[in-house]
C-alpha cells in the first residue's frame, strides 16, 4: 500500500507534521513512503520501508527511531531509542528517486508487543531558498513499527459504559499482547422498550497492549432523560467488540447538545 502526504494520514496510522517554514507563497516536498506500517515478526532479519521523492527538487531527509507510549486520549509521547537499528539515517534523493530504509532489532522477543515510531524528516536546503520559490514547508512522517511478542493474543474489551450529563461514556481496553486499531465506534441509546432513540459514532486510533482509549459522545438532554440502556460496538482491524449496559443517567441530564 502506498500513501502520499496529501492523504488523510491519521486514519492509516501515518502522522504528518510541519516542522520548518520559510516566508513566501507555498511549496512542499512530495514524499511517498511504502508501506505505512512495519511489523517485525519473531525471527525476521528486518523489514524495509521505501522512501520516494515525488517532487521536482533534490531533497535531503533524515530518519530516527523512537519509543511510543500514549495516554487514554491517544496523545503520543515519543522518546529517542537505540533499541531498533536502521540504515541509512540520511538520504539525499533526486526527483523521482527512491531508496530503502532497513529496520531491524537484535534483542529477543518479549511477552508483549513493543511499539516504536520511525520518523522521516525533510531537512532544510543547504543554501538559501530563492525568493521565486516562495514558502518552503518541511515534511515529517511518523511510521508505526511493531515488534512481535512471543505469542500473539488479540483481546479487546468495552468497559465503563455510562451516561452522564448528556454524554455517552465508555472505554476500549486492550488486555492482549498485540495492538489493534479502532476504525469506528458506535453507541446506541435505547428507551425502556428497547427501541433505538439515538445513534452516535466516532473514529478511533491505535490501542497498544495494556492500554485503553476513552470516548465521550454528546447527545441531547431530551434523549438523555429517556435512555435506559446503551449498546456499544467497536470495529477494529482485528475484529468487533461489543458491550451493552443499563443506564439511569447517574448525573442529571445537562442542557441540550447539538445532535
Amino acid at each position: 500500500m502506498r500513501i502520499r502526504l496529501s492523504s488523510w494520514a491519521r486514519c492509516l496510522g501515518l502522522m504528518v507534521g510541519l516542522t520548518w517554514v520559510l516566508p513566501g507563497t507555498g511549496l512542499a516536498a512530495s514524499l511517498e513512503v511504502n508501506p505505512v506500517r512495519l511489523e517485525l515478526e519473531t525471527g525476521a532479519r528486518g523489514v524495509v520501508v521505501t522512501v520516494r521523492n515525488q517532487g521536482t527538487e533534490t531533497t535531503r531527509f533524515q530518519a530516527s527511531v523512537h519509543t511510543w507510549v500514549q495516554d487514554e486520549d491517544g496523545r503520543m509521547t515519543l522518546e529517542p531509542t537505540q533499541e531498533l537499528f536502521f540504515f541509512p539515517s540520511m538520504l539525499t534523493l533526486e526527483p523521482g528517486e527512491s531508496r530503502p530504509i532497513r529496520v531491524g532489532i537484535s534483542s529477543a522477543p518479549r511477552d508483549t508487543e513493543r511499539p516504536f515510531r520511525l520518523v522521516i524528516e525533510e531537512m532544510p536546503p543547504l543554501g538559501p531558498v530563492p525568493p521565486a520559490m516562495g514558502l518552503k514547508i518541511l515534511t515529517r512522517v511518523s511510521i508505526p513499527v511493531f515488534v512481535a511478542p512471543k505469542l500473539k493474543a488479540v483481546q479487546g474489551r468495552v468497559e465503563d459504559v455510562d451516561l452522564r450529563q448528556s454524554r455517552f461514556h465508555f472505554r476500549v481496553r486492550n488486555p492482549g499482547t498485540v495492538n489493534f486499531f479502532i476504525r469506528q465506534t458506535r453507541v446506541r441509546g435505547l428507551d425502556a422498550r428497547g427501541q433505538s432513540l439515538v445513534e452516535k459514532d466516532q473514529v478511533g486510533w491505535y490501542v497498544l497492549p495494556g492500554g485503553s482509549q476513552v470516548f465521550a459522545l454528546d447527545t441531547s438532554a431530551e434523549h438523555c432523560q429517556r435512555i435506559r440502556s446503551l449498546e456499544v460496538e467497536v470495529e477494529t482491524d482485528r475484529g468487533v467488540f461489543r458491550q451493552s449496559a443499563p443506564v439511569s443517567a447517574s448525573e442529571p441530564c445537562g442542557p441540550a447538545q447539538s445532535p
